[in-house]
């Protein structure tokens, strides 16, 4: 039986506006880490859907460039470097999540996407 959308964290939900507004950021900036391959937001009728992990996942890098000081290529690099299920773990405050890159959500926004591939 399919998974019901609304308990589904990888469920893309919100547009880019609202994510925005929940993040408070400028949407210019979801679109760059969109082009830096940070985040890839689902995309329906041409318009970009986050989910419920993928917030999760902006506000953890969004910590790590302004908390941890590294930047968009910091960030890329310690991707290439280690597959985000290698990277240690820690308890970020109130997100339960890496705190080193807040990988938790896009594993399972990736292992969603393999998924309905595979269908």
């Amino acid at each position: 039986m399919p998974e019901d959308p609304v308990d589904d964290s990888n469920y893309p939900t919100y547009p880019i506006g609202v994510v925005a507004e929940l993040l408070r950021v400028h949407p210019r900036t979801l679109r760059l880490y969109e082009k830096a391959g940070l985040v890839c937001p689902s995309r329906r009728g041409g318009k970009r859907f986050y989910s419920r992990n993928d917030l999760r996942w902006i506000r953890c890098m969004r910590q790590l460039i302004h908390d941890e000081g590294l930047n968009i290529a910091g960030l890329q690099k310690l991707l290439q470097l280690a597959p985000c299920w290698e990277i240690r773990r820690q308890t970020c405050r109130e997100y339960n999540c890496c705190r080193l890159c807040g990988l938790r959500g896009k594993i399972g926004y990736y292992q969603n996407q393999r998924r309905r591939r595979q269908r």
